[in-house]
Parts: C-alpha cells; sequence; structure tokens
C-alpha cells in the first residue's frame, strides 16, 4: 500500500491503473500522428492542438473504467469476468464518444478516427488486463508480514482476501514463543517486509532488543492498529486506545482544504438543483398522488459539532410513520414505505432535496451520515469515540456509506464508525472524488440502498 493526499491506495492498482492510462494516451497520440491530424486539420482546436480532446478521451476513458469496476483488485485474476467489464465499458465509450462529437464541434476529429481509436484502444487494454495484469500476485508486489501475537488475528484472516494482492501473511507468532524466537533470523530467511504487533497485553512480553534489530536492519515494524487501517481503509475502533488516535498522524483541519470543500459544496449544490428542479416537479406530483402528506419529509439530525438541524427528503413513508411510536431505524421490506417511497430510496433520489442543506451549509457532499439525536444518545454510551464523527460536517454520501450496506443495528454502527473515523482523520479533496465517484456506482447499480 502507498499513500497518495492522505488515503491508502494499493500499489497494484497504481500500476494498473497507470498501465490504463499509458494505453489510452499511447493510441490516441500514435494514431492522430499517424493520420496527419496532429498537423494542419487541429489548427481550430482548443489548447493548441489535440490536447484537450486528449485529456477528455482519457478522463472519460478512466470514469468509465471506474464505473465498470476495473480497479477492484479483486477483479484482476478474473479473466472473463475482467473481459466482459473491459468490452461493455468500451461499448458505452464509443458510443460516447460519438455523442460528444456531435454535441461539442471542437472534438469533431473525424468518424474515422473517431472509430479507430476506441477500436485501437480496446485491444490494448484487452492485452494489457488480461494477458499481463493476472499474473502480477506472483511478482511479489505483496508485503510480506510476519504478525508477533494473535490479538485480532482472526480477523486479518476474515478480511485477508478483500486484499489479498497487497499482504502475504508469513507467519503468526504466539505470545508464549516470541521471547525464545529468533526474529530476525525468521525475517531475513523469509524476506519479511513488516512486522505486525498484535498484542492486548505487551508489557513484558515484547522481545524489545530483537525487534529493535529488525528495525535496523531496514524491516517496517507497525503496530496492529496501523496494519489494520492501512489495508483495510477503516480504523478498528474496538481494540484502539485515545493514545492511538492522539500521537498517529491525521486529523488534520487544513484551511486550503476545507476552503476548497466548501466551495465545491456550494457551487456544485447549486448546478444541481437547477439541473434536477424538472424531475423534482415529477417526482413531487408522484409522492402526492399515492398518498396523503406532505411532498417533503423533514427530520432533526445531529450535524458538526453536535449542533442540530433539520435535514430534506422526499417523503418515502406514509405519513406520520412513527406516529405515537420511538424512533427506529428502517427496517428491509419496511411496510411503512410506499411503491414511489420504495423506487426513490433503491435510486437514492429520495435524498436530492438535501442540496438545500448543502446550500445552507449545514452538511457536505461528503462526510458521516447525520444521524438522529435520539440514536446518537443511545448509540455513545455503547460505542467507544461514537461523539468523534461530529466534528466534522455530516454528508449526503460519504465512505461508510459506499463501503458498508445500509446499517439497522449497533452492530451495524459500530462497523461503519471504523470507516467514518477513516475519513475524518484522512479528510483529502482526494479521498471527497474516490467517495463520490463510488457513489455513482452506489446510485447506478442500486448497491446499499433500502
Amino acid at each position: 500500500m502507498t499513500r497518495i493526499f492522505n488515503h491508502y491506495v494499493s500499489v497494484i492498482v497504481l500500476v494498473v491503473l497507470s498501465g490504463d492510462l499509458l494505453i489510452l494516451g499511447g493510441v490516441f497520440a500514435v494514431l492522430f500522428q499517424l493520420s496527419g491530424l496532429s498537423s494542419g486539420e487541429t489548427r481550430s482546436l482548443p489548447g493548441g492542438g489535440l490536447i484537450l480532446p486528449a485529456l477528455v478521451w482519457i478522463s472519460l476513458s478512466a470514469f468509465l473504467f471506474f464505473q465498470a469496476g476495473f480497479y477492484n483488485a479483486a477483479h484482476f485474476d478474473d479473466r472473463k469476468g475482467s473481459a466482459i467489464r473491459i468490452v461493455s465499458a468500451f461499448l458505452v465509450l464509443a458510443l460516447s464518444e460519438g455523442l460528444l462529437m456531435l454535441l461539442v464541434p471542437p472534438f469533431r476529429l473525424g468518424w474515422k478516427n473517431a472509430a479507430l481509436l476506441p477500436f485501437f484502444s480496446l485491444l490494448g487494454i484487452l492485452a494489457w488486463r488480461l494477458l499481463l495484469v493476472p499474473h502480477f500476485s506472483l511478482m511479489k508486489w505483496q508485503e510480506r508480514t510476519l504478525i508477533l501475537g494473535t490479538f485480532q488475528v482472526p480477523k486479518v484472516f476474515d478480511e485477508l482476501n478483500k486484499f489479498r494482492n497487497n499482504v502475504c501473511i508469513c507467519g503468526v507468532i504466539s505470545p508464549q514463543g516470541l521471547m525464545a524466537f529468533d526474529l530476525l533470523g525468521y525475517a531475513t530467511e523469509h524476506k519479511i517486509h513488516s512486522i505486525v504487533i498484535s498484542l492486548k497485553e505487551r508489557r513484558g512480553a515484547l522481545p524489545i532488543q530483537s525487534i529493535l534489530k529488525c528495525k535496523m536492519h531496514g524491516i517496517n515494524v507497525v503496530e496492529w492498529g496501523t496494519f489494520y487501517e492501512r489495508n483495510t481503509n477503516k480504523i478498528d475502533i474496538m481494540i484502539i486506545n485515545p493514545s492511538h488516535l492522539i500521537l498517529s498522524d491525521g486529523f488534520e483541519k487544513k484551511h486550503l482544504t476545507l476552503f476548497l470543500k466548501n466551495v465545491m459544496d456550494r457551487l456544485l449544490s447549486l448546478i444541481g438543483m437547477v439541473l434536477f428542479f424538472p424531475f423534482a416537479l415529477l417526482i413531487a406530483i408522484l409522492v402526492k398522488l399515492e398518498s396523503e402528506g406532505p411532498v417533503f419529509y423533514t427530520q432533526e439530525r445531529v450535524g458538526q459539532n453536535g449542533k442540530p438541524f433539520r435535514i430534506i427528503k422526499f417523503r418515502s413513508m406514509v405519513a406520520d410513520a412513527e406516529k405515537g411510536a420511538h424512533p427506529q431505524w428502517a427496517a428491509k421490506n419496511d411496510a411503512r414505505i410506499t411503491r414511489v417511497g420504495r423506487f426513490l430510496r433503491d435510486t437514492r433520489l429520495d435524498e436530492v432535496p438535501q442540496l438545500i442543506n448543502i446550500l445552507r451549509g449545514e452538511i457536505s457532499f461528503v462526510g458521516p451520515r447525520p444521524e438522529r439525536p435520539y440514536f446518537v444518545s443511545e448509540l455513545e454510551k455503547s460505542i467507544p469515540f461514537y461523539s468523534q464523527r461530529h466534528v466534522t460536517k455530516p454528508g449526503l454520501s460519504g465512505w461508510a456509506q459506499i463501503r458498508y450496506r445500509y446499517g439497522a443495528t449497533v452492530e451495524d454502527a459500530v462497523k461503519k464508525l471504523e470507516y467514518d473515523l477513516y475519513y475524518i482523520k484522512n479528510l483529502s479533496i482526494f479521498l471527497d472524488l474516490m467517495i463520490l465517484l463510488e457513489t455513482v456506482q452506489v446510485v447506478l447499480f442500486r448497491r446499499g440502498s433500502r
């Protein structure tokens, strides 16, 4: 794993992405160089030639590849599945390219070139993805890891398949055998890159001198919490203590990042409200026709620094769904949800009115899910660090929302908090953009909604 703008990213994914971009850019450059379009025929194009069209082509391709799941490392070894994704993505890419040429005159590069560009790019990507990428796991990309102690080790193996391309667990040493174990000899013989300390009680149980020798020989030594965060993109809140959060890096509030995030929120919310207005009228009519009650539903939620605000949604349940009852999480196949409401929830369209909340500055496009005061007070009693999720603005989407299913239990709240704390610790514009891209997948393929 490597860190980019505070976010841990798989080295293999970066290599695969770089290969994709080189193929896309290389095919574009070679094709238009051979066709002679790079001289004379592109003088009217913006950017002094083909630079802008090339950037648009590569950006559009990368966006569609991302939505097709090209950069999920779990798919790299699946040749058949990869071939289906690649061909499907290029069909959409070719149609998008043709539509762009029809609507935007500066990008009319000639229909012959427009046909050859996706064709040769498809051949290049197929060769790269099907012939080379599946062998990456055999090319020593994994971080060879030795674990000292057995505390939380079962969790490692439960989640190992999710990051098997990043880590190879070469051994687990029990606490009883640590002091007599030749740590440096084992690490050298098995070419260990990292040693992970996973002990609940360390006093008198760690061979400090042996670990120091390994460190001096260039072997990385990390605590379990850091190892877990780096490879799962979440924080294990059930085993860390406050000192881990205090002494680890992250949790920085950079003024430039917060300023850019605020500007993006306000600008995109205004654009979204203008574009969505015709559809909002249609949804309002459908909501009103199916059941009595208001079109919009407002509910008190806990915002940044614990400040309450009222969130706005299209009503998806019958009116007064909780009348005379305690607040409750929505359940699967909840009888209170209307037919139109079911569609709105599945497509996330019920949340579009929250653009108003974003424009007001109450929430952001990306952040922890805003929860109701009743649930917050209950969860703070049973879940450590739960109140820390309120140090940043809540969000319309978020790292927990795209990484974990819809939560309806305390156990789900624990899992989602692990992702929320990772987001807060590593907050950056880069991570926000990653989340927004994955949110598009959630909406298109109806993952995680209820």
